[in-house]
């Protein structure tokens, strides 16, 4: 049984997915497919956050590397015995192997990050396709569209085109 589109508000705002499903306006298996593409949605706004934080360190690192080199070596990298020379430092070291261990750090939350918002995309787009099966009929399709509108607002999930 499907309730009216202004059912779907409380107080001016959205219900939740669960309020909707103890109502009867959203199909157990759109509940389950929409709690699925909640949490790849959640898992991919982590590995985001995660990689804009590492890239920002690798910036941060890459950069002071790079200024130390110019700024407290650069008389010794002028003759192939000072860049022997510098290249043992300890501050250059640091640095030098902070940068290598950052990147490959971000090279993986990169990879990461991909492949949860290809995991995303993939339900996604696979729910708008399906949803002539996954939403019942409704005369005027209010329910599935404020559903829809809740989603886009809410969680930042668009399932009206892929």
């Amino acid at each position: 049984m499907w309730f009216p589109a202004h059912s779907l508000f409380r107080g001016g705002g959205y219900v939740s997915l669960d309020t909707l499903r103890e109502k009867g306006a959203l199909p157990a298996l759109a509940y389950e497919i929409l709690k699925e593409l909640e949490k790849r949605k959640l898992k991919e706004n982590h590995w985001k956050k995660r990689r804009s934080v590492t890239g920002f360190f690798l910036i941060l690192t890459n950069s002071a590397f790079v200024l130390y080199l110019l700024v407290f070596e650069g008389r010794s990298m002028a003759s192939l015995h000072g860049l022997n020379l510098m290249v043992r430092e300890p501050e250059v070291l640091l640095l030098g192997v902070s940068g290598l261990l950052i990147l490959f750090i971000y090279m993986r939350t990169q990879k990461e990050a991909k492949d949860a918002e290809d995991d995303f995309d993939e339900l996604r787009e696979e729910m708008i396709d399906r949803a002539w099966e996954l939403w019942p009929k409704e005369p005027d399709g209010s329910g599935r569209y404020e559903i829809m509108q809740y989603l886009l607002k809410e969680m930042d999930i668009n399932l009206f085109y892929k």
